[in-house]
């Protein structure tokens, strides 16, 4: 059973809310209705053994928790107001460790705003955290994972293939980007958003699934790729999209803007650091790979690491997935 079986076998338990707008997997964020108000609302659990990130750094790696859980967030059109969290160290665990992880943390919420409002301290073998956020509405509409069946472009922020890297070569994990500002443009014109939690083609398959009608053409080659993919892979003989298939996330932004946008608003997109990297398109649904002159179609999701009995086996499904896609 995969974890998107699992998932929908544990919500048939519970009737969902009158209040609730949005449908199971439908959105980054639970979207409730509180007062005649939207509201956005999200809770992730992180551990080093399922997320990898690395600790080296605790300041780092408070950052990079408050910026994974509040990326749902950024994603659905929603401003962060509030956070708390629950965390779990190990009894023997330095004084400065936790000092470092919450300056890391606090340093998140001050760039948007949000307020820690309390939380949970507990005991364990390593470092565990759960994190919960909400805020109000900052969109004139919600922003899900469902759009118009209409040409539009896709658009993503920042580059991807550094969080896979380092969990393959054990290396730390590089600190993420929140992208506050760029979400802030994006809600003005996008028809759908998501995060990246679970690497890029993860977030594009999620979006195919949700919009079965819809025809995404991915330009591979127009993906940026962090510092360090494309020669990591090329010494070992592997397509750099290896980086894009793994389920270590990069919690960037991908979106999806009507094609005709006008001028000035592709400026404003671009000039919030936004690549367009593909196009949807009413017709054929499914997914489809560009690459130079040869179109592909992806006929599955990217391999799961909750699937995989050990990150070695992972890695090789990625791997075996990469070559049959984009060659050796």
């Amino acid at each position: 059973m995969n974890e998107y079986e699992l998932i929908r076998k544990i919500a048939g338990h519970f009737p969902r809310s009158r209040e609730q707008l949005n449908g199971l997997f439908g959105c980054d964020a639970e979207l409730i209705e509180i007062g005649g108000q939207t509201w956005g609302m999200t809770l992730d659990e992180f551990t080093p053994e399922e997320d990898r990130f690395t600790s080296e750094d605790p300041e780092r790696l408070g950052w990079n928790l408050a910026v994974a859980t509040l990326s749902d967030l950024l994603a659905a059109g929603v401003a962060p107001r509030f956070f708390l969290n629950a965390l779990a160290l190990p009894s023997n665990v330095e004084a400065g460790f936790a000092d470092a992880l919450c300056r890391g943390i606090a340093g998140a919420l001050s760039e948007v705003g949000a307020a820690h409002c309390g939380g949970d301290l507990g005991t364990a073998a390593g470092w565990r955290f759960t994190g919960f956020a909400m805020g109000p509405l900052a969109a004139a509409q919600p922003l899900t994972h469902r759009g118009p069946v209409a040409p539009q472009t896709l658009y993503v922020t920042g580059s991807f293939g550094d969080a896979n890297l380092a969990a393959l070569t054990g290396s730390p994990t590089p600190r993420f980007e929140l992208r506050t500002a760029a979400a802030r443009i994006i809600r003005q014109y996008a028809t759908v958003c998501i995060d990246t939690s679970g690497g890029f083609f993860d977030a594009v398959w999620v979006l195919h699934e949700q919009n079965p009608a819809w025809r995404i053409e991915i330009a591979c080659d127009a993906v940026p790729l962090a510092e360090g993919v494309r020669p990591y892979t090329s010494a070992r003989g592997l397509p750099a999209e290896t980086a894009l298939l793994g389920g270590a996330g990069e919690y960037e932004l991908l979106w999806a803007a009507p094609a005709d946008l006008p001028r000035e608003a592709r400026l404003a997109l671009t000039g919030a650091g936004a690549t367009a990297v593909g196009a949807t398109a009413p017709g054929q649904g499914g997914v489809f790979l560009r690459q130079a002159d040869r179109i592909r179609r992806m006929e599955s999701p990217p391999p799961c690491p909750r699937e995989a009995a050990s990150t070695q086996e992972h890695v090789a499904a990625v791997i075996r997935m990469a070559q049959e896609l984009f060659g050796r």
